[in-house]
């Protein structure tokens, strides 16, 4: 009888969560301190179990990007200094870092007082919004006048996160659509100002599904059960989606900007639909560098057929300490380097597989790295 081999994370949080009554091998392993996976087979037990690839590749070091890098998609509080992050910027080759933590109310005009727009204007502000209003008729005039002043105090763009469609609720206690027609006056408002709106809308497909044995993320959702969000209190994955979409069609005058790929890393033929169809549809690449890096000849010939229309993102900021996922996503996108890790942790934090480079030309380079934000922000071109 064939034996079973299993394979887990060995993480304490991730360990507490999967049995009550472990099996003697099981619970044998629980008790060491090591982090790292397990492989059981039968009775024998591998803990840490961390193999080393017999490959010879080749390896690039890539610390600073080959050409100047617009990121749109970072996230610092008011507590950064300035100066500190411009340093960490000039080290990398960035040369604009957009902050979608902007706030809104007392803390927008608290990042902004920070990070003067006039003194720092390669530290870009995205505004966010406040939905408690939602239900009161003067939202819509007191979107617009907001978003107006925002603009006229050096804001360059408005960020929704995910909880829109996901988890606002209105007064009533009814769930709030990214397409809710209450809305409909912010989205012509940015438009009509100029500003482009990045939009996280969903999330990966294994959010949407059960956490069990067939789910690619079980590890990251163990970590994390918090972000899941599969069951009847949550709406389906494809709704919210098609929510976005009924709101970039409605509003064709204003900049949409689909933060991690739209959430279409694992399926980007889709994301290249959207494109096709709505014409005012950006994408940042931010976070879903598993994703993308994993199929490199998939990814390589999307980057190069839309590379008008994406936007480099990282969904972390350059801060004075080491940020490994800016050499990371340099090395995918500048090098043909295979099978290597998209992570510097001790262990994968969304999966457990090797991402590979994109090797991109020169022009798409620009483009992504550049560029297109660059147009979207009305700052210079290379």
């Amino acid at each position: 009888m064939r034996a079973l081999l299993l394979i887990l994370a060995f993480i304490p949080t991730a360990i507490s969560c999967v049995s009550q009554e472990p099996s003697a091998p099981y619970a044998a392993v629980q008790t060491r301190p090591v982090g790292g996976r397990a492989v059981f087979h039968g009775d024998e037990v591998i803990a840490p179990y961390e193999p080393t690839p017999a490959l010879v590749t080749k390896v690039t070091q890539v610390p600073r990007a080959k050409f100047p890098v617009i990121d749109v998609h970072c996230h610092w509080s008011a507590r950064q200094e300035p100066e500190a992050l411009l340093a960490a910027m000039d080290e990398r080759n960035v040369a604009y870092a957009v902050n979608l933590s902007g706030g809104s109310g007392g803390r927008l005009a608290q990042t902004l007082a920070t990070f003067d727009p006039a003194k720092y204007p390669r530290l870009i502000t995205f505004a966010n919004i406040d939905y408690s209003g939602l239900d009161r008729p003067e939202f819509a005039e007191e979107v617009r006048a907001y978003l107006a002043d925002a603009k006229r105090r050096g804001v360059k763009g408005v960020k929704i996160a995910k909880n829109l469609g996901l988890t606002v609720k209105d007064a009533s206690g009814k769930l709030v659509p990214i397409d809710d027609l209450r809305l409909d006056p912010m989205w012509a408002a940015a438009g009509e100002l100029g500003l482009p709106v990045l939009v996280h809308s969903a999330d990966p497909v294994a959010f949407f599904q059960p956490v069990d044995e067939t789910n690619e993320r079980w590890l990251q959702l163990r970590r994390h059960p918090d972000w899941s969000f599969y069951g009847p209190e949550y709406p389906k994955r494809e709704e919210i989606l098609a929510q976005f979409d009924r709101v970039v069609e409605k509003h064709p005058g204003t900049t949409f900007i689909a933060a991690h790929l739209g959430n279409y890393a694992e399926d980007m033929a889709r994301l290249g639909e959207r494109l096709e169809k709505y014409p005012n549809l950006y994408a940042d690449i931010s976070a879903r560098e598993a994703e993308w890096g994993r199929q490199p000849y998939t990814a390589r010939k999307f980057f190069i057929q839309y590379a008008d229309r994406l936007l480099f993102g990282t969904d972390r900021y350059p801060g004075r300490e080491d940020q490994p996922r800016y050499r990371i996503y340099f090395r995918m996108l500048e090098t043909d380097d295979e099978y290597f890790d998209y992570y510097e942790h001790p262990y994968p934090p969304t999966g457990e597989w090797k991402v590979y480079g994109l090797f991109l030309p020169d022009d798409v380079l620009k483009k992504v790295y550049h560029d297109n934000a660059a147009k979207l922000l009305g700052l210079p071109v290379l």
